[in-house]
């Protein structure tokens, strides 16, 4: 075991992380070594993150829901919020492997944050499967950088670990053969584009497998972009849709709570209502009364 880099290793994981960017705050969770020898094993799990799994020397074993592969010295490979994986020994080598973890959160009063590059690359992370890729831009060098630093503690080094993460996440980007990134003013995110066909298909029974076939993306990364945007699943982004909808019309009594069921796709008004009062506590028709009597209290 290397002494010195489990030192730089801990260093590097009290650093606080918080990236200001155009249109993002990236948040680092982890930046730090994992070494393993022998047979080991850890077990199937998610994150709620993207975490980087960078391998400087040796090689791992890797298991998805979808495939298996060996991840081997100069590769790195990416595991996307909510994406499944075991990791193991490889024939009993050593392994260290250099692991990023980090989330990407939007700044909704960015005016910016549609067009941004960092957008763009968010969106990018969130499209790649999850296999290895090499390493051809300097992965490995960046994040030896920041171990250097954070061993030797030069002055500031905190600033110029600080600086090596975006360094290290375009590096990565790169590798994985993203591609020239969009200009144009319109140019409109794949969350706004989920976002917008819901709103448009408000009136109609939606389930998951309609807004994948609508971006021409799987379900499961559909699921990624939303949980990476709003934390919740793609399934309740929509009762949530239709239930903020539903909220507005009840503020008009000339829609009764059958017609709100019916333009709203369900397919009984007690589904509706069971829906509406598993997330707001209270029926519909008691929501209607609560909003139309304060309303009548102020104009009172």
């Amino acid at each position: 075991m290397d002494y010195e880099l489990n030192k730089a290793s801990r260093r590097l994981s009290e650093l606080p992380f918080i990236i200001e960017l155009s249109g993002f705050t990236i948040e680092v969770k982890w930046l730090r070594v994992m070494q393993k020898t022998g047979q080991w094993i850890i077990p199937r799990h998610a994150h709620s993150s993207f975490e980087f799994h960078i391998i400087a020397r040796g090689a791992c074993t890797v298991t998805t829901d979808n495939e298996s592969f060996t991840a081997k010295a100069g590769s790195f490979y990416l595991t996307a919020p909510g994406v499944y994986h075991e990791q193991c020994n490889y024939n009993e080598g050593d392994l260290i492997e250099y692991s990023l973890d980090c989330t990407f959160h939007p700044r909704r009063e960015s005016a910016t944050q549609e067009n941004s590059e960092w957008s763009q690359l968010h969106s990018f992370f969130l499209s790649v499967p999850c296999t290895p890729f090499q390493d051809t831009n300097g992965v490995i060098s960046l994040f030896e950088q920041a171990l250097d630093e954070a061993l030797h503690i030069r002055p500031a080094y905190g600033i110029i670990i600080l600086s090596l993460v975006p360094a290290i996440l375009v590096a990565a980007a790169r590798s994985m053969g993203i591609g020239p990134i969009p200009s144009k003013n319109n140019q409109k995110t794949r969350m706004d584009r989920i976002a917008e066909f819901v709103e448009d298909n408000i009136n109609r029974p939606l389930c998951p497998a309609d807004i994948a076939a609508y971006l021409n993306l799987s379900e499961k990364q559909i699921s990624r972009i939303v949980f990476a945007s709003e934390g919740y699943s793609t399934k309740r982004f929509i009762i949530l849709a239709k239930i903020e909808q539903a909220k507005k019309m009840l503020t008009n009594p000339s829609y009764s709570i059958n017609e709100i069921a019916k333009d709203l796709g369900y397919s009984t008004t007690s589904y509706f209502t069971t829906a509406f009062k598993k997330n707001e506590g209270v029926t519909p028709g008691a929501y209607r009364e609560k909003i139309l009597s304060k309303h009548t209290t102020y104009h009172t």
